[in-house]
């Protein structure tokens, strides 16, 4: 007796199907790191593999940066990601921001949250400036609305609220890219050396070489890593790619710096530092002071000649941050 598949074969047919090394998975958790609510899309980190970012299409949902989502693939296209379904664990409806102004006359109101500054209706009620306030989110989470007073204090600037309080605690992985990148070239200033090649302007230098003078690299990632709401940075690893500068000897070393938007003059930077190339472990202290916002970029501040790639090239710079977070 002939199956369906031997008859199939002996017809000169082959069943349609996924390639042999394709991933069949179609389902799996990702972890949000941008949001661009006007596109409709979202910019995801799959697998936990360090520098994997892709934009995709999602589906309205009140993402959280740095928080999960459901993400589909295509396996007949190599498990490409395709579709964010939805969010993990989404922001409230209702979210606490401090009131800084109030227009009776054309009933707008001035607030603070999520790390912004709004100016949005309100429904009616009694509202002191300076206090905090409820604002409710669109099915994006953007605000849209002052929806009554609040008697919980509102998060700090740059902050996002963290998950409603149950006592659980969860570890996510979550990839993180500088925001900018340069390099300071001392008695010169900021993109003064190779703009041109190595990867351009966004290439963070190190050390002295061909008459360059010292030069100090920075990357800036601003309020990223805060933005987690992480009670512990558990491991971070900076992603320090070589550009193979001529006549130069690696591996780079990492420092803190305070920066959280590249600064006019030469970047500060102190505490423990870190040495490798690739993926290099960043040390305990550097940690913590990344997840209470006291570091918000990382300089390269090694003695010797040398560069890593910096934002928009690859992975350069890339944070691979495994954190603790309320669930």
């Amino acid at each position: 007796m002939t199956s369906d598949l031997d008859a199939m074969l002996l017809a000169g047919l082959r069943p349609v199907g996924p390639p042999a090394a394709a991933d069949t998975s179609l389902i799996t958790t990702g972890t949000v790191l941008a949001v661009n609510a006007d596109a409709g899309l979202v910019q995801v980190a799959v697998r936990n593999d360090l520098g994997a970012a892709v934009e995709v299409p999602a589906v309205a949902a009140r993402y959280r940066p740095g928080g999960s989502c459901r993400v589909a693939h295509n396996p007949f296209a190599g498990g490409r990601s395709e579709q964010v379904l939805g969010a993990v664990d989404p922001l409230e409806p209702s979210v606490p921001g401090t009131l800084t102004a109030i227009d009776t006359e054309a009933r707008r109101a001035t607030v603070t949250v999520l790390g912004g500054s709004y100016v949005l209706p309100y429904l009616p009620s009694t509202y002191t400036v300076g206090t905090s306030v409820w604002v409710d989110l669109d099915g994006w989470g953007r605000p849209y609305r002052v929806g009554a007073p609040s008697d919980l204090v509102a998060a700090p600037a740059g902050a996002v609220p963290p998950p409603s309080s149950s006592g659980r605690t969860v570890q996510a992985t979550v990839t993180i890219m500088a925001q900018w990148s340069g390099s300071y070239r001392s008695g010169s200033g900021w993109d003064r050396w190779n703009v041109g090649r190595y990867g351009g302007r966004s290439t963070l230098y190190q050390g002295s070489g061909y008459g360059s003078g010292p030069m100090k690299g920075l990357a800036v990632y601003g309020d990223q890593v805060v933005n987690l709401g992480a009670t512990s940075l558990d491991r971070v690893r900076v992603m320090l790619l070589g550009v193979g500068l001529s006549g130069a000897s690696g591996p780079a070393t990492v420092q803190g710096s305070p920066h959280g938007a590249p600064p006019s003059g030469a970047p500060a930077s102190s505490g423990s530092t870190a040495t490798g190339d690739g993926a290099t472990d960043l040390p305990g202290d550097v940690r913590e002071d990344m997840r209470t916002g006291a570091v918000k970029a990382l300089a390269l501040v090694g003695s010797q000649y040398w560069a890593v790639a910096g934002a928009g090239n690859g992975a350069g710079m890339a944070l691979e941050v495994t954190h603790t977070r309320p669930a």
